[in-house]
């Protein structure tokens, strides 16, 4: 185990997705719990006359199919209760040691429940509650209700698998006044946040190591595009999922505002403003009808457009500023103005391209600002260049996210994004997309999914894990001709199935020398 800090339940989530992704299994992952919460188990018992393993139908009751498998060589009886059928309703690894244990029928008593009146008057050394894990967060229905207070009378050994049913994995706050009372519970991997709050519910807490590598939680994966892309309720509105405002482009820089707002529209966030010149407002509405256009007065930001742009402001939920939008001294001097506004109404930002030279090295951004820097930006900002071996470079990106007190995403051959105090690496993508434009198009899916009220860590990870993707996805398919208008392409099918995400492991960069 790597850390002691506590994870919420989407976090453990993601890093589960993101093992599986590195080629750890499911399946191996369930065996490695169950054995380690039978390992826990016969640490303290060394006769251990029976055990009641009352099992549910997800990946926890998975869990507990492979605790009873282990501990059945040194058990007399063995009984496995299970709520439901779980030839129709398991998932494929637990289903998987279902099967296996359909087969050990001197060793292992099963009985299936399909109504709490068919629960079994069985005693046990050991209770073990293997209902419900970490993914669900509301109350316990029927049959388990009349399960929990059956497992909370007997007076066996009680041990909790992962978490005590019945307790809120980021609370820690009871969902049922019938929430299992362990006397021992192990968990996996490390402590979940509820644990750690609601002490007293939990009994002796055991966190065991499941082989997942410290590279999940280290290398951003498909399990943080998971957890960056929600599911939409069927009542959905327009809105509901977010709006955007982009101010970008001039008279030389037409192209750059149109990728980010491509980017941005394919994150699934609902509405975008573009604020830039008339110019660059004909060509991005003749490519895309979905953006809602904010006029500039000139071929440049300049001073006299703050006002309808802080109205703009106003009615969205992320500003990201920057793509395209020059280096004039009066450009610079509003966004300067402009940053403060956002500030002072407290907006999410995203940082990109020319905006980013009014950021200072003695600056304090705050952390609901991301800027997004390519190496020579870093130099300009930091004053030194970035060191070759990755992990040095990483060490700087986290010292500047310090310094500024925001997040700092440097682009590069492995993407790497950092809070002053956690950074992740990305490595999709490919040396293709050193063409121009495809930071653009990061900067528009990275703020289009804060739009969205994802955190914007979070979201500066996903957004560069799907725009590397659709970029080596444009590359296997397009050759070196591909460019940044292609990603739009890719983005959605990334973001559909992100765990069929190509990812390039092969570059040959040095990580500590």
């Amino acid at each position: 185990m790597s850390s002691t800090r506590a994870l919420l339940a989407e976090e453990m989530a993601a890093i589960e997705w993101n093992a599986e992704f590195l080629g750890v299994t499911r399946f191996l992952m369930m065996e490695n719990a169950g054995r380690a919460v039978a390992h826990e188990i016969l640490r303290r018992f060394k006769q251990l006359p029976s055990v009641a393993i009352f099992a549910g139908l997800g990946g926890n009751g998975g869990d507990g199919f492979v605790t009873a498998r282990h501990l059945a060589p040194r058990c007399r009886i063995v009984h496995v209760i299970t709520l439901g059928d779980p030839s129709t309703s398991l998932n494929a690894p637990a289903f998987q040691n279902w099967e296996i244990m359909t087969k050990m029928r001197h060793s292992i008593n099963l009985h299936i429940i399909r109504d709490s009146s068919e629960l079994p008057k069985i005693e046990a050394t050991v209770v073990v509650d293997a209902l419900l894990g970490t993914g669900v967060t509301g109350k316990p229905r029927a049959p388990i209700i009349k399960t929990l207070q059956l497992m909370n009378k007997m007076e066996g050994f009680k041990v909790a698998i992962d978490i005590p049913t019945g307790i809120h994995p980021n609370t820690g706050e009871p969902t049922t006044k019938e929430a299992f009372r362990p006397d021992l519970t192990v968990t996996f991997h490390r402590p979940k946040l509820g644990l750690r709050k609601n002490k007293e519910r939990v009994g002796k807490l055991i966190v065991a190591d499941i082989g997942i590598p410290p590279e999940a939680e280290l290398y951003v994966g498909p399990g943080d595009v998971i957890r960056a892309t929600q599911p939409r309720p069927i009542f959905t509105k327009k809105g509901d999922f977010g709006r955007l405002l982009i101010i970008g482009g001039s008279s030389q820089y037409i192209g750059a505002p149109i990728l980010a707002s491509m980017g941005a529209l394919r994150s699934g966030v609902d509405l975008v403003y573009l604020a830039a010149p008339p110019q660059v407002i004909t060509a991005a509405t003749s490519h895309s009808p979905d953006l809602i256009p904010v006029t500039l007065q000139s071929d440049k930001l300049v001073n006299d457009d703050l006002s309808p742009i802080e109205e703009a402001l106003s009615n969205v939920q992320a500003v990201l500023i920057g793509p395209g939008i020059g280096d004039h001294h009066e450009t610079l001097d509003t966004v300067g103005k402009l940053l403060s506004i956002a500030n002072r109404m407290k907006k999410p930002i995203v940082i990109d391209a020319d905006a980013l030279r009014v950021v200072s090295r003695v600056m304090k951004i705050g952390s609901n600002t991301i800027i997004t820097p390519h190496a020579g930006e870093f130099r300009r900002i930091r004053g030194i260049n970035v060191a070759k071996p990755l992990l040095q470079r990483a060490q700087q990106v986290r010292d500047l996210a310090k310094t500024l007190k925001c997040i700092v995403l440097l682009k590069g051959p492995v993407d790497i994004t950092s809070t002053p105090t956690e950074t992740r690496l990305n490595w999709t993508g490919h040396p293709t997309m050193s063409v121009g434009g495809t930071g653009d198009v990061l900067a528009g899916l990275v703020a289009g999914f804060r739009a969205q009220g994802i955190n914007s860590f979070l979201s500066a990870c996903a957004g560069a894990f799907v725009n590397g993707a659709a970029g080596l996805m444009a590359y296997r398919e397009k050759g070196p001709g591909a460019i940044a208008f292609d990603l739009g392409e890719y983005i959605p099918r990334v973001l559909a199935d992100p765990m069929a995400s190509p990812i390039a492991y092969t570059f040959r960069i040095p990580i500590n020398e």
